[in-house]
């Protein structure tokens, strides 16, 4: 009696592991350009990554000529490639949280900047190109960097000013292709005769690319000093 019991366990184990697979996958659709769309239940990304990869193979094994494969359910989703059956993932994403770039590091990464500015407003409006060395922190929520300007004042002939300052801003990523930030920075303006230091305060956007990002900034300085910044940055050493 034990020993029929025991099989009847282990049949409803199997039966259960046998349609845990159409479960977790509720629809298959082939898009004209060629990949497997999977719509998963919620549960799929609760699963291990072998569970994954072993569903995912499954599904695919439905559509031989599709090798990739998009996985997607609740405002979740992941990108799965698939060579002779095999299943390796490529990138996930999520409505529900934000993150900096496409895989976020949990070391700092070191970056250069160059860009160009415009300055309005105040007493002496100018045009500047700015540089600067950084590094983002506690897991790349924040940047901080040295910066090194050269201002020219557009009412005045010949003459420029080169200031050095120290930037801060806090990220707030808000896709893997897009962000924006907030910060201050505090410039040394030093001339012949004179010194001053000048705060500012930058909002700007972030658009990711490979390897580094475009950046568009405003500025609000003193004296109604307000500014718009147009540059690059790139990440040093490599990584996302």
């Amino acid at each position: 009696m034990k020993s029929l019991l025991l099989v009847i366990c282990l049949l409803c184990v199997g039966t259960a592991l046998a349609v845990e697979p159409a479960q977790i996958i509720t629809s298959y659709k082939v898009s004209p350009s060629g990949v497997l769309l999977l719509t998963a239940a919620t549960e799929y990304f609760s699963l291990k990554t072998a569970e994954k990869k072993s569903a995912v193979e499954r599904a695919a094994a439905k559509a031989p000529s599709a090798s990739v494969v998009s996985v997607a359910a609740a405002g979740e989703g992941e990108l799965w490639s698939v060579t002779a059956g095999s299943a390796t993932a490529l990138d996930a994403w999520s409505d529900r949280g934000m993150r900096f770039g496409p895989r976020s590091r949990k070391a700092g990464r070191w970056f250069g900047y160059v860009g160009g500015q415009l300055t309005r407003g105040g007493d002496l409006p100018s045009n500047a190109w700015t540089g600067r060395l950084g590094t983002t922190l506690f897991k790349n929520r924040y940047d901080a960097a040295i910066s090194l300007t050269r201002n020219s004042f557009t009412e005045i002939e010949d003459s420029g000013v080169t200031t050095v300052g120290l930037t801060f801003r806090a990220l707030y990523p808000y896709t893997e292709h897009a962000g924006f930030n907030l910060g201050v920075q505090l410039d040394r303006v030093s001339t012949t005769g004179y010194s001053h230091l000048s705060p500012s305060a930058l909002a700007g956007i972030n658009i990711y690319l490979p390897g580094g990002s475009f950046d568009i900034t405003f500025t609000q300085g003193e004296r109604g000093n307000r500014g718009l910044l147009l540059g690059y940055t790139v990440y040093i050493g490599g990584g996302k």
